[in-house]
């Protein structure tokens, strides 16, 4: 069985766009938390010079992704000698306006595939934007559904047709300071109410439960909705529509009391963060499979302290697990190129199961295809020789559902500007609610 050479590269710690920064959803498949002080996702445009027209032509979002590409069009060409790619780089945020501006002009200088950011394909979700071309024919034909995590499809489906294929499984599972909770003798928390009285016990002992960005700044957004997609409670329902539930505003405050009452190291920026987690004040992580190396690259010294968990459910009929993050290969539908042959290498690059074994290797995205997922398991050192792979792999199915919304970031940007109110008492939590719902009605009015 082919097995890793590593675990995690320092290639998937390239910085990320984040919702406030450039209007984008809520997280990203390439970097961590919500309104992180970074605002680039793959630094300058790559430059491409003498372009051939016959050329297929793919657009990243990131440099390990496109590393990715670099190598996956080689070995395609080792099968298909006459097909050429060009890959261009570029910031997610220069992606999608470069997009808008040529679906805008009728498609003149479109790419052929393009590397598409989860959190930007919202704003392609209208018949007026849409510039993707429907995958339908060819994902039934291949059976799609079966060989990958079909909740993973879902980020890239609107009006009933699906518009790309996923990198990763982006599952989140809770990282903790084994050694630690042993110390103090207090049980590895399975619910979010044995999560609270975890953090009220390392409170005693000057131990904050988590780091996690300041509420009054407006987060952590992010790791309530994780808790909440996992529930089945997200605030975007099944249909599209804003769905604010009793447990979004729970979790909401018990964030904001948390960390009023110290039981959260409270964040500005998330660098802020390492220095107090290396002084062993920090318990718990929520993380997602390409953020795991974080601990690894900013604290090497805890290696073999930390381990992997389910997260702790929200309700008794929640996940185990949620996700956070994703990227999908999608073809645009101004394309002169064969579609046929551009699936026939979207198929190479996202399904096969070497190549996505492959791209474990390279930028830590664990796979959503069920074949390769046995062979991305193998002991992780810092994680005390822990089989990450294999605790994702038992979770796969357990992915829940990430559903879509255009209105996703007036939904963000309206909680980030009122948060500080919030958290000084200025206004509650169902005046908060109040604000939320009108800010994504006067989006919805506007469209």
């Amino acid at each position: 069985m082919k097995k890793m050479a590593m675990f995690l590269g320092t290639a998937m710690l390239m910085t990320t766009i984040l919702t406030g920064c450039g209007g984008t959803s809520e997280e990203t498949d390439n970097g961590g938390k919500e309104n992180q002080a970074d605002t680039g996702t793959g630094g300058d445009t790559e430059t491409v010079t003498d372009t051939n027209s016959d050329d297929i032509v793919i657009w990243a979002f990131a440099e390990p992704h496109a590393e990715y590409f670099r190598w996956v069009t080689e070995e395609y060409k080792k099968e298909h000698p006459d097909v050429n790619f060009t890959i261009e780089i570029m910031t997610t945020d220069a992606l999608s306006e470069r997009l808008a501006v040529i679906n805008a002009s009728g498609g003149e200088g479109a790419p052929d595939l393009v590397d598409q950011e989860q959190g930007f394909f919202s704003r392609f979700m209208s018949e007026e934007q849409m510039c993707y071309y429907p995958l339908d024919e060819f994902m039934e034909r291949d059976d799609v559904t079966d060989k990958m995590v079909k909740n993973r499809l879902d980020l890239y489906a609107y009006d009933g047709h699906y518009y790309g294929l996923e990198h990763a499984l982006c599952p989140v599972t809770m990282a903790y300071r084994k050694d630690l909770f042993e110390e103090y003798n207090i049980e590895i928390p399975t619910t979010w109410e044995e999560y609270k009285a975890a953090a009220e016990e390392f409170a005693k002992h000057d131990i904050y439960i988590s780091a996690t960005k300041d509420m009054s700044m407006g987060g952590e957004l992010d790791e309530i909705v994780l808790l909440l997609r996992a529930a089945g409670l997200d605030y975007v329902d099944e249909n599209g529509k804003l769905n604010i539930t009793d447990e979004f505003k729970n979790i909401v405050m018990d964030y904001v009391q948390m960390q009023q009452n110290g039981m959260m190291y409270a964040w500005e920026t998330q660098d802020e963060a390492w220095p107090v987690v290396a002084e062993d004040k920090v318990a718990t992580y929520f993380t997602a499979d390409w953020a795991a190396g974080w601990l690894r690259d900013n604290v090497p010294e805890q290696s073999g302290k930390w381990q992997m968990a389910p997260l702790p459910k929200l309700t008794d009929t929640a996940s185990v697990v949620s996700v956070r993050g994703g990227t999908g290969l999608c073809m645009t539908k101004y394309t002169d190129k064969d579609k046929e042959e551009l699936w026939d290498f979207m198929k190479f690059a996202q399904l096969d199961k070497d190549n996505c074994v492959k791209k474990y290797e390279m930028i830590a995205l664990y796979p959503p295809v069920y074949d390769a997922m046995p062979e991305c398991n193998s002991p992780v050192e810092y994680y005390d020789n822990q089989n990450l792979g294999e605790l994702y792999e038992s979770l796969a199915d357990e992915i829940p559902v990430q559903y879509q919304a255009d209105w996703r970031n007036a939904f963000t940007e309206s909680f980030n500007s009122n948060a500080y109110d919030l958290v000084e008492g200025n206004i509650s939590i169902d005046e908060l609610t109040d604000i939320l719902t009108e800010a994504v009605n006067d989006y919805n009015e506007s469209k």
